[in-house]
């Protein structure tokens, strides 16, 4: 009975530094990721509104190739997409559904020319890339630096 007595129970488990080193691993980990990744979500809804902006475009082409101008429709109304769908209400907001992060407008609509202008808002609204534009002749214009859009 004296013998299991005597016995040294080895305890298995981690030391404080053990677990100090790998909080301050994970906190430098994700010190670098995770501004890598916010970067990488404005990108995505940077590419969301040009998508966008090339639809409501395209859209406008469509109708010019009809009525032979921008600002109505072969009937003299206002726009109105595939769907019969008044235009302005359509594009106000980037994406089209769920949280806007760029707005939307029209500056400039006339019988021959259109410009479409885009800014940030919301959550995006601290993006350095700015505003976006896009005309009629497809010239895409945009504030910030080169490399954003």
């Amino acid at each position: 009975m004296s013998t299991s007595l005597n016995r040294i129970r080895t305890v298995s488990g981690f030391t404080l530094i053990e677990v100090m080193i790998v909080v301050a691993i994970v906190g430098i980990l994700a010190a670098i990721a995770y501004p890598s990744y916010q970067d990488q979500v404005r990108k995505s809804r940077r590419g969301q509104l040009k998508a966008d902006l090339t639809e409501l475009s395209q859209l406008f082409e469509r109708n010019f190739t009809e009525a032979n101008r921008y600002d109505q429709d072969s009937a003299g109304g206002a726009l109105r997409d595939v769907a019969n769908v008044p235009l302005a209400p359509l594009f106000s907001t980037s994406p089209r559904t769920g949280t806007a992060y760029y707005t939307i407008t029209l500056p400039t609509l006339t019988a021959s020319t259109f410009t479409l202008s885009a800014a940030p808002t919301g959550a995006q609204a601290g993006d350095p890339c700015g505003n976006y534009t896009l005309n009629q002749a497809g010239t895409k214009t945009a504030t910030g630096p080169a490399d954003c859009w």
